[in-house]
């Protein structure tokens, strides 16, 4: 989806549903409502897909207006603070590279991040103390692309949990003055990229939905492929582990984990049905991670017929 300015990211799901008949469905990294953009979108049994999706680098298209911080650290936010001086251009481009690669960076208070248990957002509304712990986070590019003495346009490309709001601000106390974030759009998910996405209004009825859905092989096309064999699929379709495959026994190497923890998708070629001359391409079997002793399946997607939702 292309979320148009305004809208909450929920508004949009619960708008997909409500098209569907109440077919689950739930967006893979949400978008502030000022911000618009790619807003990954998945439904019925591809909600189990959301958090593999979600995980993929995110680029972005950002204005940070300087001079003034706010308490929500973005536009819609009120004035904190006395205004501050804007920076030279020479200036901005000397503390880029700061803010290149694993950073702490401490969540804005409004934001969803939990405390005790409750939304930090929630607290802050309720004029609460808040005292958010940095995260580690990663951005992999922050271009400059304009500025015009007050308000810099850049590009980035930063992994989950970043907060571009807290990168607005973080760059104008930085600086030693203030910031925050005039716009933003979002313009890639992993693979995804917002030149191919659908508006809202776009999207009127079940068959125009339907025609925008992708295959889940091509919506986890961010993450690698471990082949398997028949044998294997039954053991992934059962819960049970794939032993790893050493070199000598198989010519791809990359079947043997580099760290627990690594996620692949798990394909195998299907029989095509009686009778057809089609050949079969590979079908997505499971969602597996690097465990002690093989590939553990985190999400069963071909399940041979039965029913595991």
């Amino acid at each position: 989806m292309d979320k148009d300015e305004g809208l909450t990211s929920f508004a949009v799901v619960r708008r997909i549903r409500a098209i569907l008949g109440g077919v689950r469905a739930g967006h893979a990294g949400s978008l502030d409502p000022f911000a618009t953009g790619l807003l990954p979108v998945c439904v019925g049994r591809a909600t189990r897909l959301v958090r593999f999706v979600a995980e993929g680098a995110k680029r972005y298209r950002a204005r940070v207006c300087f001079g003034q911080a706010t308490d929500t650290d973005d536009v819609t936010g009120q004035p904190v603070g006395a205004p501050a001086a804007c920076p030279e251009l020479s200036a901005i481009g000397r503390v880029l590279p700061e803010f290149l690669g694993a950073i702490d960076q401490v969540p804005p208070r409004y934001s969803a991040k939990r405390i005790g248990g409750r939304r930090a957002y929630r607290l802050a509304r309720a004029g609460r103390p808040l005292r958010l712990a940095p995260s580690r986070v990663r951005v992999d590019e922050l271009d400059l692309l304009s500025y015009d003495g007050k308000v810099a346009e850049f590009a980035c490309q930063v992994g989950p949990g970043t907060y571009i709001r807290a990168l607005a601000r973080d760059l104008g106390e930085r600086l030693g003055g203030a910031a925050h974030l005039a716009a933003l759009r979002r313009t890639a998910v992993g693979p995804f990229e917002v030149s191919a996405a659908a508006r809202l209004d776009e999207l009127s009825d079940r068959d125009a939905i339907a025609a925008r859905l992708l295959d889940p092989l091509s919506a986890l096309r961010g993450i690698p492929r471990l082949s398997v064999s028949g044998e294997e699929s039954r053991f992934l379709r059962h819960g049970r582990l794939v032993p790893y495959r050493t070199p000598d026994e198989h010519a791809d190497k990359a079947a043997c984990p580099r760290s627990c923890g690594e996620v692949r998708c798990a394909v195998a070629s299907l029989d095509p049905p009686a009778g057809s001359a089609d050949e079969s391409g590979p079908a997505l079997i499971a969602v597996v991670s690097a465990a002690p002793g093989g590939w553990r399946p985190l999400v069963v997607w071909d399940t041979g017929g039965r029913d595991c939702e």
